[in-house]
């Protein structure tokens, strides 16, 4: 299936004298996962925002496919195929999980055949067996009737999930996705993001789990002060000098002593808490597990 790249050219986003985001290129190209990695105050929330319409560039452009949608707003970025998960849940609460897929699945362009993970829509809009197919590859099919706010949240990460597959996407943006699942679920996430871009799918990764990020991405970008400082294949961005002077506190860069700190989108009118502080390069302070 013929599907949509995301790409960012020259991105700058300034608060006032800070720049938060600095010529900023990237690519997520169909087909594979690309992960962004980078200590708190490197860019990541704000740069997440600008690739979903949240905020707009100062300059620069976003392009999914050969379409500049830098302007769209995000929902209009969503019914084109660029969909989100949220570092937080964004269920409705009071809806089944199956009801809250069938939203997602109902706000997708109808003209759109979806058969993501060897499934096929038919009959109905093909909304409700999107709903069952996806339910059924992510093995939720027990948690169908119940009611989102009663659930636990890693089966709240993983209904998240579901979501945003039930919306069809062509580019995949995950924010903190694995955050509050057991070993388990982590396991079988791996597992179903790969399949999901190995069907086409263009997926971004931002998350603290550094084994997860270096295990399942094809190319990783690692940001510093609202700069990209490095890009390409795993190994090569883990070995990189400036990679390792960023984050390095103790031995050898690992998941053991270091961690993407989470992108979550911005608050109010001023730089998400992921911005670059102002004079002098980014804050850095490494705790057992944990980068911020």
């Amino acid at each position: 299936m013929s599907r949509n790249n995301l790409s960012a050219r020259g991105l700058v986003r300034r608060y006032g004298g800070l720049t938060a985001v600095e010529d900023v290129n990237m690519d997520v190209p169909s087909g594979q996962i690309t992960g962004l990695i980078g200590p708190n105050g490197a860019g990541k929330s704000t740069l997440f925002s600008l690739l979903t319409g949240v905020e707009q560039p100062d300059e620069g452009k976003v392009l999914l496919g050969q379409r500049n949608i830098t302007r769209m707003s995000p929902d209009a970025r969503s019914r084109r195929g660029l969909v989100q998960t949220f570092q937080v849940p964004s269920l409705f609460p009071s809806l089944t999980v199956a009801d809250n897929l069938l939203v997602a699945a109902e706000n997708r362009r109808r003209d759109y055949a979806g058969d993501l993970l060897g499934f096929r829509a038919r009959g109905r809009t093909g909304a409700l067996q999107i709903v069952d197919d996806v339910l059924a590859s992510l093995q939720l099919e027990d948690i169908r009737e119940s009611i989102a706010g009663t659930l636990p949240t890693g089966a709240l990460r993983l209904v998240e999930f579901a979501r945003a597959l039930c919306a069809r996407p062509d580019v995949l943006l995950l924010d903190e996705p694995a955050s509050g699942l057991d070993a388990a679920e982590t396991e079988r996430f791996s597992a179903l993001v790969r399949r999901i871009a190995d069907d086409g799918v263009a997926i971004l990764l931002v998350d603290h789990d550094v084994d997860l990020v270096f295990k399942v991405v094809d190319r990783v970008y690692a940001m510093v002060g609202g700069r990209v400082v490095a890009e390409g294949a795993p190994a090569a961005v883990r070995a990189d000098p400036t990679v390792q002077s960023v984050y390095l506190a103790q031995g050898p860069l690992t998941s053991k002593n270091t961690g993407a700190s989470p992108a979550g989108g911005p608050s109010g009118g001023g730089p998400p808490a992921d911005s670059p502080p102002t004079g002098g390069p980014p804050a850095v302070a490494v705790s057992s597990g944990e980068l911020r």
